[in-house]
């Protein structure tokens, strides 16, 4: 018998010796336990079982001719009709467990604290990655910009303007806190359709430029080697969300 066939019928739900009873009768017709047994390789009492299990199932059948009781296959086309069934219970089953989801969700989250999203990419064109990322989320960018170390990097500061320049060609809203050295107007980048302010690098001694968006926060190094770290937690962005309000409700306009 086709191996192919007999993999099919196990993968629908049938135990080999349930598959090796029903194709020994589909073979043979109707039939004593005996001569499906035999068939099939598998014992008597075995056979017995798995006609019963099969005929649950609606694929096996039986009747009874001058005082014997013999057994068949029905139409092949019931396999369909209990794939269906299985289908429909499956589906019931999802329902059933997304309406239990929730519940089980809150029992998780007490015992398992979810962890951010965490990348690493380096160099000027991980930053740049990084920022067509950001350019795809949604809502306000809000940026803390330590502008005497980006001063240092002359592509990237150029890289940057070019940045701000594509946030207001796609009229996205931004806002960016400057820390500066010596605050000198003609010295501050210009942001065009953003707001722009400053605060005293003496008070807030910056070193990474930090940007949020969504639930996303991006933070670049200025070391030794340029290094971006994009984190992806709600939580995480909401609290520097807050603190980069309260600096700018500190600063002063640009």
């Amino acid at each position: 018998m086709n191996t192919s066939l007999k993999q099919s019928l196990q993968e629908v739900g049938l135990s080999e010796k349930e598959v090796a009873v029903y194709l020994a009768s589909l073979e043979i017709g109707s039939a004593s336990v005996q001569d499906i047994a035999k068939k099939a390789g598998v014992n008597r009492a075995t056979t017995y079982v798995m006609i019963e299990a099969l005929s649950e199932r609606g694929l096996m059948s039986t009747f009874v001719k001058e005082k014997k009781r013999y057994y068949r296959t029905e139409n092949p086309e019931r396999l369909v009709s209990m794939i269906r069934l299985q289908q429909e219970a499956l589906k019931v089953r999802e329902e059933e467990m997304a309406g239990l989801l929730p519940a089980l969700l809150a029992l998780y989250q007490k015992t398992h604290q979810v962890r951010p999203e965490i990348r690493y990419l380096e160099g000027e064109e991980g930053l740049q990655t990084v920022r067509e990322m950001f350019l795809k989320l949604q809502g306000e960018f809000v940026q803390l910009v330590p502008y005497e170390e980006v001063k240092k990097q002359r592509v990237l500061h150029q890289s940057q303007g070019e940045h701000h320049q594509q946030l207001a060609q796609e009229a996205i809203p931004h806002r960016a806190l400057i820390v500066v050295k010596d605050f000198s107007k003609g010295d501050l980048p210009k942001l065009p359709g953003g707001e722009v302010r400053v605060l005293s690098q003496d008070k807030f001694p910056l070193k990474a430029e930090i940007t949020i968006r969504e639930d996303h926060v991006l933070i670049v190094s200025y070391g030794k080697s340029l290094l971006s770290v994009v984190m992806v937690s709600q939580e995480i962005a909401d609290s520097l969300r807050i603190l980069f309000e309260l600096g700018w409700k500190g600063s002063e306009e640009g």
